[in-house]
């Protein structure tokens, strides 16, 4: 089976800034492999500045099949976005355990927050970059006790 997989939800297309987004995906991915975890970025796979010409039906099966093969989600809702409320659905029906993650102040969602917490997740603000590294921890510790 080797590693656990962890898959990182975040705004792309509606992002006002996707570097700053892709950044924050990537360093939340490097936490999680530090911490013996396999990362999925989406944005490595179905980017859509790096691979305009993949379909829409392919995105969201090759996005949906990474969310079923992992056994977490981690999710960035510090801006709004179809596809992330989406994946908070997903894991909400399929029981996938999920940490949404959101920056102090910024309006979310309420549906969003409370499909995810009605499910197998847990949300959490923070206002630094370390808390976001602790909560990640945190939650992958907690998954990491449940598989044993």
């Amino acid at each position: 089976e080797g590693r656990m997989k962890v898959y990182v939800s975040g705004a792309l297309k509606g992002s006002r800034n996707l570097v700053a987004a892709r950044a924050l995906y990537e360093l939340a991915a490097a936490t999680i492999a530090d911490a013996g975890y396999e990362p999925y970025l989406p944005h490595k796979n179905t980017d859509p500045e790096a691979t305009p010409d993949i379909s829409a039906e392919r995105v969201f099966a090759t996005d949906v099949e990474a969310i079923r093969n992992s056994d977490a989600v981690l999710a960035f809702l510090n801006e709004p976005s179809l596809g992330v409320g989406a994946e908070v659905a997903i894991c909400s029906q399929e029981s996938i355990p999920i940490l949404g993650l959101c920056e102090r102040g910024v309006d979310v969602s309420r549906f969003t927050v409370g499909c995810l917490t009605a499910g197998n997740g847990r949300f959490i603000r923070y206002a630094a970059w370390d808390q976001v590294q602790n909560a990640i921890l945190g939650f992958l510790d907690e998954l990491r006790s449940r598989a044993s």
